[in-house]
């Protein structure tokens, strides 16, 4: 075999042990989810709207990788005919993107005034975890969290849709996709809550829930990483709802989340 390739043996039997490319592996999920919206709208979806699906769902993706792929797996949508393309992202999502209205102005007073929020990922022996947390700026408490296997809009929707507690006036975050979409959106208006984005690429506008994710990993993740996914996410619960605001003593604050919260009602109540 190696003489019909015209390859030295060594070559060929390192061809063969070659683990897929990142890229490979993206694209044949990729191919798994094009497949899954393609048969839940029976056909009746094209590259351009099944990407807009995806990137609703928290995919990132383009409807011209799409395309590429659905040709690859032999799919086309019904009455499909040759349009001119359209470059860009559509509109709807592009009104979506807010402004950096918290500024970097981390040190607030008032409890539950502004939350910021992201999505980090989670490695375990089995796969991958995602977490979505959402914590306040002033007693830099996790207020709410979703732990997932995929990154879909609802990792961030439900943490607020299912709180018991008081909503903040404003939430801060970046300008994933599953921020932007129409759900998390009208979730937002419906409560009344304004949204602040970081800028593009600027992480630093996001330091303190960026800061959190660093200290979980370090703490939590990185010496328990051969856990599966179903234990990992019973230490992530117990870490974010007993731990992080109840025993651990923060920094900044010099003293558990819980304990400064509990110090400002206090204070707060004597005026």
């Amino acid at each position: 075999m190696a003489r019909l390739l015209s390859v030295t043996r060594q070559g060929y039997y390192e061809w063969i042990k070659r683990k897929p490319s990142q890229t490979k592996l993206k694209h044949q999920f990729l191919e798994g989810e094009i497949k899954r919206v393609f048969q839940e709208h029976k056909g009746r979806y094209g590259s351009p709207r099944i990407a807009l699906q995806l990137y609703d769902e928290g995919i990132e993706t383009n409807k011209r990788v799409v395309a590429v792929l659905m040709r690859k797996m032999g799919l086309c949508a019904k009455g499909y005919h040759r349009r001119t393309p359209s470059y860009g992202k559509s509109k709807p999502i592009e009104t979506a993107v807010k402004e950096n209205l918290l500024n970097r102005e981390f040190d607030q007073e008032t409890i539950d005034a502004i939350w910021v929020t992201d999505i980090t990922y989670i490695t375990c022996s089995d796969g991958r975890l995602y977490l979505s947390t959402y914590i306040d700026l002033t007693t830099r408490i996790p207020r709410c969290f979703a732990v997932k296997t995929h990154m879909r809009k609802d990792i961030v929707i439900n943490p607020l849709k299912y709180y018991k507690g008081t909503l903040p006036k404003m939430i801060h975050s970046d300008r994933g996709s599953q921020y932007r979409s129409y759900d998390y959106q009208e979730l937002l208006e419906i409560h009344g809550i304004t949204h602040s984005m970081s800028e593009p690429g600027t992480p630093v506008d996001n330091a303190v829930i960026e800061s959190y994710h660093r200290s979980i990993k370090r703490e939590l993740i990185l010496p328990n990483r051969h856990k599966t996914k179903a234990e990992m996410k019973v230490l992530i619960e117990d870490y974010l709802m007993d731990y992080y605001p109840n025993k651990r003593i923060h920094t900044k604050l010099k003293m558990t989340p819980k304990k400064f919260e509990s110090q400002l009602l206090m204070s707060s109540n004597l005026l």
